[in-house]
């Protein structure tokens, strides 16, 4: 089978079965890297490129049993900004992941899965409100009564956002809902830097927009 929707259509047969298509890419030339992704994708299973020997380690030999291990299958993360503290934002990254909004409720839409041991990171790009970051023209309009939950008695935000999640056991079908609010907090480290996790994660996107021409 050489036509691409009918392997997506296989792996996406098989997944309903308990059978995943992990992808891993070699070589150059008419290296295909975004159907590789969209297969594992459809199967419920992982994609990595080996262009190295210690990339071939980490892959099949480091975190072998996290590419082997689905702890939580169908995830969904779901984040709204509170406008009194963000004036605006962008995801970056994930532009093949992105659901629609009705979606995040629908457990009948595929969403991708994590590997025991795996960790996701979603970076957002936000300007704050009066930081002079704002990009686009600010909206007329903002619903009052949702904010006053998450404003103090003083009229400061109590939030920077809500996070929603959402996932499925790995042999469930229904899927499990957890919110939490993300607490607006001025507090930063005594030396005004960021934490090591942070400081590798924002390096390593911008470094990825710097090869995009972002």
């Amino acid at each position: 089978t050489v036509d691409f929707e009918a392997l997506k259509d296989l792996a996406e047969r098989k997944r309903e079965t308990g059978i995943a298509i992990t992808t891993l890419g070699f070589g150059t030339g008419n290296y295909n890297d975004h159907l590789m992704e969209q297969l594992a994708d459809a199967g419920n299973g992982n994609y990595a490129y080996i262009d190295t020997l210690s990339e071939a380690r980490k892959v099949l030999v480091d975190e072998m049993n996290a590419t082997l291990m689905t702890i939580a299958k169908d995830v969904k993360i779901q984040i709204e900004f509170n406008p009194r503290v963000v004036a605006e934002y962008r995801l970056i990254g994930y532009e093949n992941r992105v659901l629609n909004r009705e979606d995040f409720n629908n457990d009948a839409i595929d969403a991708g899965e994590i590997g025991a041991g795996h960790t996701v990171t979603a970076l957002y790009e936000v300007a704050l409100q009066g930081a002079g970051g704002e990009r686009l023209d600010p909206l007329r309009y903002g619903d009052e009564s949702t904010r006053a939950r998450a404003t103090t008695e003083t009229g400061q935000s109590r939030e920077m956002g809500f996070l929603r999640l959402r996932y499925k056991a790995p042999d469930g079908d229904v899927s499990k809902l957890i919110e939490q609010p993300i607490e607006s907090t001025n507090e930063r480290r005594a030396d005004g830097t960021m934490s090591d996790n942070l400081a590798f994660a924002a390096a390593v996107a911008a470094f990825g927009q710097h090869l995009r021409g972002g």
